[in-house]
């Protein structure tokens, strides 16, 4: 079922490009099928292109019109849908009452008649993945205002956004203001909100991927790719190893077991729009030669339950079963420069092995993790965080889940042993369904192997608590606070707001 993308921001919509180009990417390299396709892109006005089912809305043009002409100069076989652009020619001045305020009444029926377009453009609709920053005035408070009217338009809807947490050291002088507003009204709002650290994302691009001075450009992509790599189709397995009864491995094996229609391992940006001229039942499996014919059943006989390709409905219900908990961390691995992928050796025990003392300290970087912490430390559970400079998260030094997903991908995921993940230390006590786990067969990013892991999990605390102590500061002297009273907000909206979010670090922290 499809998702539509709002791409909310200057953030936003390079993030946005950046997403769309990692999808175009893997569909074109691996043979997801016509389904996958259609999740995020519908058919184009010409038999060349797809369209990629997406909003982009920002109040200055700049961006907008960059992110067009970059899908339109790629060469790729997708574009972004004509005049589903809104713009205006100021922006909102890094000031979220702006955005949400004065900008979101404005742009209220424009954005939401683009939204309409897309929706009757669907066939059904899963929900809306917002991606948006929260330390500006656009995406982060004209992007609340959006969430909030979808949310009065679309009740049924899944409404998932992605968010991208500002520097510690700060991009915006009233950043703990705007980040704090976003999040005390998105955790009401929003069915699951990813935070996405530019702090973890910057570090990871310059330890990890070799990039001396990483751009914004740099950290998209890295940001980008994660978010592909989890919602790319994945078919679900128990942790344990052994694949399920009646499933294979099959390459070229599509959705619901059929020999799926796509580009072939090329990848070629003229292949892949033939999807909507075979239909579901033809096309060559990756490796297979052109017009051969599609693969057999799997090994065992049976016939395989289908391939997810809607994972954005099925992770929110997982990963956000309770009101108090919608915050999630992404981690996925191996992080490599694409010059030494070739020259990697990949195991599932060493990917696994660092996923999860990844998950067991907080860290979103699989660099600089403390070894001696273990899931049955002394003191886990105990509020003592973290360096952020060290990689540790927030939360406590043992991290803690209510509930997580692991999606792995590559040469055996079918088959690895993740029950480790499955360890009840990890998780809650009043977690009812603590670990989901999926795969898929096909390579990720060129890597043999490769996994990764969206929990729900305290690691939150440590940037939230420190984004407040900033704002608490800021607010004791008004600093800044006449911006905001220029829209209607006052001292009280303030207060009331980093209440909620003390309520929100309170309910984690006592995980």
């Amino acid at each position: 079922m499809p998702v539509i993308t709002l791409q909310l921001g200057q953030c936003g919509n390079q993030l946005g490009y950046s997403f769309f180009s990692a999808l175009a990417s893997e569909l074109s390299a691996s043979d997801y099928g016509a389904e996958a396709v259609h999740e995020y892109f519908r058919p184009g006005p010409d038999a060349s292109t797809f369209t990629a089912r997406s909003v982009l809305i920002d109040m200055e043009p700049k961006v907008v019109a960059g992110s067009c002409a970059a899908a339109e100069a790629s060469g790729g076989w997708w574009r972004y849908p004509p005049g589903g652009c809104l713009v205006m020619q100021s922006g909102s001045g890094n000031n979220w009452a702006q955005g949400f305020h004065g900008y979101g009444p404005t742009v209220h029926e424009a954005a939401l008649e683009l939204v309409r377009r897309e929706v009757e453009a669907a066939d059904s609709l899963t929900g809306f993945l917002l991606l948006q920053s929260m330390a500006g005035g656009t995406g982060a408070g004209l992007g609340t205002y959006v969430a909030q009217a979808l949310r009065d338009e679309y009740h049924s809807a899944i409404i998932t956004n992605c968010c991208v947490w500002p520097y510690e050291s700060g991009e915006v002088i009233v950043q703990p203001y705007n980040t704090l507003l976003t999040l005390s009204h998105l955790a009401d709002l929003s069915d699951g909100c990813v935070l996405l650290e530019n702090e973890a994302l910057h570090r990871t691009a310059a330890k990890l991927m070799g990039i001396a001075r990483p751009t914004f450009g740099d950290i998209n992509t890295i940001a980008a790719r994660a978010l592909a790599s989890l919602l790319l189709p994945s078919q679900t397995r128990k942790p344990g190893s052994g694949a399920p009864q009646g499933q294979g491995q099959g390459q070229g094996q599509g959705p619901h077991g059929r020999g799926a229609p796509g580009a072939a391992g090329g990848g070629g940006p003229g292949q892949l729009p033939a999807l909507r001229r075979t239909g579901s039942g033809s096309g060559s499996s990756p490796g297979s030669a052109a017009g051969a014919p599609p693969p057999g059943p799997p090994a065992g006989g049976g016939r395989p339950p289908p391939c997810s390709t809607s994972p954005l409905l099925d992770l929110v219900t997982h990963l956000c079963p309770h009101p108090a908990y919608r915050l999630l961390t992404l981690r996925a691995i191996p992080q490599l420069p694409p010059a030494s992928i070739d020259f990697t050796t990949f195991t599932w025990p060493a990917i696994l092995k660092r996923l999860r003392q990844m998950l067991i300290t907080g860290s979103v970087l699989e660099e600089g993790m403390d070894w001696s912490v273990t899931s049955n430390s002394p003191g886990a559970g105990q509020p003592t965080y973290a360096s952020a400079q060290a990689g540790g998260g927030g939360g406590a030094r043992s991290n803690r889940a209510v509930a997580s997903w692991l999606v792995l991908r590559g040469q055996g995921a079918a088959d690895v042993d993740a029950s480790d993940f499955a360890d009840p230390a990890l998780h809650t006590p009043w977690a009812v369904d603590p670990l989901a786990v999926s795969y898929s067969a096909h390579k990720f990013g060129r890597c043999l192997m490769s996994a990764s892991l969206l929990s729900n999990d305290r690691r939150c605390v440590g940037p939230i608590q420190r984004m407040q102590e900033h704002a608490y500061g800021m607010l004791a002297s008004r600093a800044y606070v006449h911006q905001y009273e220029k829209y209607g907000m006052g001292v009280s909206d303030f207060e009331a707001c980093f209440a909620r979010i003390e309520d929100i670090a309170q309910h984690y922290s006592m995980l």
